[in-house]
């Protein structure tokens, strides 16, 4: 510091005492920015999109690519199983939980608190034979309710298994999704199960190819817009006269509100291109529409 400086402020040359209000006043304005940019940092971080930064995306699926052994995988998701959700007034509900849930590896569920609405459309198919296509099976559950409910339904299940970003996001342990799949399912009966492993856009194209036609579609694949209207168009011309298309998660914004991350404007697009072609039969957490004759 300069001898100038080391005086009484009063004997400061004029020059001086500018240039120390600039330096404590762009001290202040500097202090006050750090503060802010710290909230920031510290709010990101503990939202959900600090759990989607490409680091630790790659990190984790560093993770679930790893081999695990029987025991790793047992210990794996017995930590992580949930109870689904069953309505206690619900006997028939109960007893799906009692003899399938119990006896399975679920460590989500997505789908029993819609079974209230899915009922006004399965009764139709009691007692007699019926296809189910479901594009998204995830660990099976929506798929044991479908063969446990409709002992006649044979049910095609299309999905990567290797999870979405939200899982991904989430945190669940998706190494040995396929195995789970596979042993859930079995506690039904795997053998109206017909489980095709991959991109639903190109297995869809290729079940057109076969003239496949269904009763029921449940879109339930990827969250992204483009890919639910894709799944949407493709899965439609797979529906026979009359049958019924389920979309899951309408309502769903957990990446936000923009339309090309979420199912809810691609299934209100898909809607208005269909117009006069099909009737929505429910609309909330889920949407069902009833195609034609």
């Amino acid at each position: 510091m300069s001898d100038s400086l080391r005086k009484d402020p009063a004997d400061w040359p004029p020059d001086s005492v500018t240039d120390v209000d600039l330096i404590t006043s762009e001290n202040r304005r500097l202090r006050k920015e750090v503060a802010k940019l710290r909230q920031q940092i510290a709010a990101f971080e503990s939202s959900r999109w600090w759990r989607l930064h490409p680091r630790l995306l790659s990190r984790k699926l560093r993770h679930t690519a790893e081999p695990a052994g029987e025991a790793d995988w047992q210990e794996e998701f017995s930590a992580r199983t949930v109870e689904p959700t069953v309505a206690a007034t619900d006997p028939s509900l109960q007893r799906f939980h009692d003899e399938v849930v119990a006896h399975g590896t679920f460590t989500r569920d997505w789908f029993t608190s819609h079974i209230s609405n899915w009922e006004l459309i399965l009764q139709q198919f009691d007692a007699r034979v019926s296809s189910v296509l479901e594009i998204g099976s995830f660990e099976g559950l929506s798929a044991c309710y479908l063969l446990w409910r409709l002992p006649q339904a044979h049910v095609t299940c299309v999905d990567t298994f290797e999870g979405g970003v939200e899982h991904v996001a989430d945190g669940l342990p998706l190494s040995q999704l396929q195995e789970l799949f596979d042993r859930n399912v079995a506690l039904v009966d795997a053998s109206r199960v017909r489980k095709l492993v991959g991109d639903s856009r190109s297995i869809l194209v290729e079940l057109a190819k076969e003239s496949q036609r269904f009763d029921l579609v449940y879109v339930d694949g990827s969250h992204m817009g483009l890919d639910v209207i894709v799944d949407a168009a493709l899965s439609w011309h797979l529906l026979a006269p009359r049958a019924l298309m389920i979309f899951d998660d309408y309502e769903w914004t957990a990446f936000g509100d923009d339309s090309l991350s979420r199912p809810g404007p691609a299934i209100d697009a898909f809607l208005q291109l269909i117009a006069g072609h099909g009737e929505v039969v429910f609309r909330g957490g889920q949407l069902a529409v009833r195609k034609s004759d």
